[in-house]
């Protein structure tokens, strides 16, 4: 009982408030909304008042569109499918490996390695729970509230029998200098690693969440092309997360991402919250 009256407490109080409580319970200190300093306070900000574009630009289907104009569609992972619900005249056209997911939100993913053993009922049960959910209720993302959902099928990345790494660049603007951090997500459906490097693939100290790898990954061929794609972008944010996928050579568009992680995630050291935060202005 007592769970569910905090759950409504939560449900009904404005976003703004909803953000500073969520944040001082995570982090253990007063945030400040009206000036933020560090970056999870910045991210908090960002999520009461988002910028119109955050909308369309963290819609995985729309921003395809987006992506196309900015650099070419050459960069774009091969859509199998897309519709308000997965049919199963949709099933039946894709092939036997293939990635369905949900654009309006985060999570909403399965890698399907072998259609023989994945059904269209199995499929069409977790689909449809998805298409039920707003993701703007799991952590008041406002620019997630108004994204009207819809199932994608895409090609899955395969480099040796494998998932490619996740690589997340994170790019700040500030007054026109950009900078940039390079996220790597190693095996993140099996043994999940993360790594930090700089933009000279320096391999940093930076921890968050997972633990670093045993072996750090080889500075990718195509790195400095995509730096350039993701400059493209970071001109016109203050902070933006641009993933990709590099398959051989290469280069795939993966999404942008505004509110890594809802904005709570802890750093090691702590020292980088304020650094990072002090990378661009919200």
């Amino acid at each position: 009982m007592l769970n569910n009256l905090v759950k409504g407490f939560y449900r009904n109080i404005p976003d703004a408030l909803y953000h500073q409580l969520k944040y001082a319970l995570f982090f253990r200190k007063v945030p400040h909304l009206a000036k933020p300093v560090g970056y999870s306070e910045k991210l908090m900000r960002r999520k009461v008042y988002p910028l119109a574009m955050y909308t369309q630009l963290s819609d995985k289907y729309l921003v395809r569109e987006y992506i196309e104009r900015l650099w070419g569609k050459e960069y774009l992972i091969e859509l199998y499918a897309q519709g308000k619900k997965l049919t199963e005249e949709m099933y039946e056209s894709l092939p036997n490996t293939f990635v369905i997911k949900a654009n309006h939100g985060s999570g909403y993913n399965k890698l399907v390695f072998d259609k023989s053993q994945t059904s269209f009922n199995e499929l069409r049960v977790l689909t449809n729970s998805w298409l039920r959910q707003n993701f703007y209720q799991v952590y008041r993302e406002r620019h997630y509230k108004d994204i009207s959902p819809c199932i994608m099928v895409e090609k899955m990345l395969l480099e040796d029998g494998k998932t490619p790494n996740d690589i997340k660049i994170h790019c700040f603007n500030r007054n026109g200098e950009v900078r940039f951090f390079i996220q790597i997500d190693y095996q993140r459906f099996i043994d999940h690693r993360r790594d930090f490097f700089d933009a000279h693939w320096n391999r940093t100290e930076i921890r968050m969440g997972v633990p670093n790898s045993d072996v750090p990954m080889e500075k990718p061929c195509r790195l400095e092309q995509m730096l350039k794609l993701a400059r493209q972008v970071a001109e016109q944010f203050s902070y933006v997360r641009v993933d990709f996928y590099q398959v051989q050579e290469r280069i795939y568009f993966g999404e942008l991402t505004f509110t890594p992680g809802a904005g709570l995630q802890r750093f090691t050291p702590e020292i980088i919250e304020q650094e990072w935060g002090g990378y661009f202005q919200e």
